[in-house]
């Protein structure tokens, strides 16, 4: 289902096919890492690493490119890194799009190698070309950072895959025609643009092969704004002025002036903490625990009565649900998230399957977990979806070839009757692991097509290990 572009969205939709496309303004090789210190980073972030495939040295490549403004009309430079494996000339890479969670000061970002950049290094061990974008007011980028903007996250998004593209031409290496895309928290909601943009708009340049948005504010104009906007506290209280500062920025219609949508004192001690100076913390000890209380009451009554209040509006304008992806899409969620509700994503996927939705597959995972601990299982399980899916060079030991060659498969898969029916052609050794990497149960072997017991296991989300000689492969399975 094509989404109703704003006038703002069909005109910068229009100049994007026409205007700048990714054009390389810098690009640095600022580390070459060898498989000890890909060791070594693995190691550092707690990673299981039992689970995770280490096959090639990295080059990671800071780059500056061309991209749309937010306009639509004028052409702006965005940042962000660009990852590329050691692997042979004759190999052809599949890629892979890390979209970033909230982020406020300008240098904490992945052009300054801040934040999560490492997890790009993680996934091009394995044999992936990693595009890893900071958006728009980020990084290298100039002005501030249009927050949960869905078009110039998709656009900053794409550019860079191009940036890519050319990179790895430049280094006499292929790409194949396999792309992954994956983020979390606003990584989510860009990761649902950026694969709507490239469905919809893009007229088959790039094709997705499979996405993983994680815990993002899919319903900006529903579930999140009632999360946001309610009577009570809410841990991230910065996040409403945050993207009230980028739809002005963007659509310049929601108000007149700052004291007429902030009461005093907030209508001076907010704005300086936008600029990209400081970080998220900052902003959010300079916020009423109640986010909606620094909102003037008269704008506030106006908002909720009229749905075609301009603020209301933009926030529609960046849902990114409402459309039927033609590849496989993984939602990873937690039930217990604080700052963004669970229900964004039951709205999403409920919508996007009662649309005929392909293939699309919901993970809850530990109901007790918070936004941030959510996000470490959610983007590694993630990796290893895609994995299954993804065709590396013959050289790689991933999981995709591994699980091929050794023709081992599981069921039932999800899983509710306490034994697991492992189907080979010879005997396996299997183990089970958490998504952390903790072994629930050990190595043990099975018979030709035998069972194994998982009565014991708690229900959820587990991780299968099948070795056959010097062959290994991991396998996903629900415990219902």
């Amino acid at each position: 289902m094509k989404r109703i572009f704003t006038l703002l969205g069909l005109a910068l939709l229009i100049n994007y096919t026409s205007r700048a496309q990714g054009v390389i303004v810098e690009d640095t090789v600022i580390l070459q890492l060898s498989i000890p210190q890909i060791d070594s980073i693995v190691e550092l972030n707690g990673l299981p690493s039992v689970l995770l495939q280490i096959d090639y040295e990295v080059d990671v490549h800071r780059v500056v490119y061309e991209t749309p403004d937010v306009d639509g009309t004028t052409t702006t430079t965005a940042s962000g890194l660009v990852m590329i494996p050691s692997v042979d000339a004759s190999c052809a890479m599949p890629m892979m799009a890390y979209l970033h969670g909230t982020k406020l000061k300008k240098d904490d970002t992945f052009y300054y190698l801040r934040g999560e950049w490492q997890l790009g290094v993680i996934a091009a061990t394995s044999g992936y070309a990693m595009v890893m974008p900071d958006y728009l007011g980020l990084g290298m980028s100039p002005g501030i950072h249009p927050y949960q903007h869905a078009a110039s996250q998709a656009t900053a998004s794409i550019d860079i895959m191009r940036v890519c593209r050319t990179i790895v031409e430049n280094s006499n290496k292929q790409l194949n025609d396999q792309l992954f895309i994956m983020g979390y928290s606003q990584g989510g909601h860009a990761t649902m643009a950026t694969h709507r943009m490239i469905q919809e708009d893009l007229n088959g340049e790039f094709e997705v092969t499979a996405s993983a948005p994680g815990s993002g504010p899919y319903d900006m104009s529903g579930a999140q704004l009632d999360m946001v906007a309610s009577f009570d506290p809410y841990s991230v209280p910065g996040y409403l002025p945050y993207v009230i500062q980028s739809y002005q920025h963007v659509y310049g219609n929601l108000y007149d002036s700052i004291p007429e949508i902030y009461v005093p004192p907030y209508d001076q001690t907010i704005p300086p903490l936008l600029d990209g100076s400081v970080g998220f913390g900052e902003l959010n000890a300079a916020m009423p625990p109640v986010p909606r209380d620094i909102i003037q009451p008269a704008y506030a009554d106006v908002f909720f009565s009229d749905p075609t209040h301009p603020a209301f509006v933009a926030l529609k304008d960046n849902n990114v649900f409402e459309w039927i992806p033609e590849a496989p899409v993984l939602f990873n969620y937690c039930r217990s998230d604080e700052e963004v509700t669970f229900e964004n994503t039951v709205i999403a996927s409920d919508w996007m399957i009662d649309a005929g939705a392909p293939s699309i597959e919901v993970v809850e995972r530990d109901t007790a977990l918070s936004h941030f601990e959510c996000a470490q299982p959610s983007i590694f399980l993630s990796k290893l979806w895609f994995d299954e899916m993804a065709d590396f060079c013959t050289s790689s030991l991933g999981v995709d070839e591994q699980s091929k060659s050794m023709d081992i498969d599981i069921y039932p898969n999800p899983n509710s009757s306490g034994s697991l029916q492992i189907t080979s052609s010879e005997p396996v050794e299997v183990s089970i692991l958490d998504v952390l990497g903790r072994t629930l149960i050990p190595f043990r072997r099975v018979e030709t097509n035998g069972m194994i017991d998982i009565s014991r296991i708690t229900p959820g989300l587990v991780l299968v290990r099948l070795k056959l000689g010097d062959a290994m492969t991991t396998k996903r399975l629900v415990i219902e």
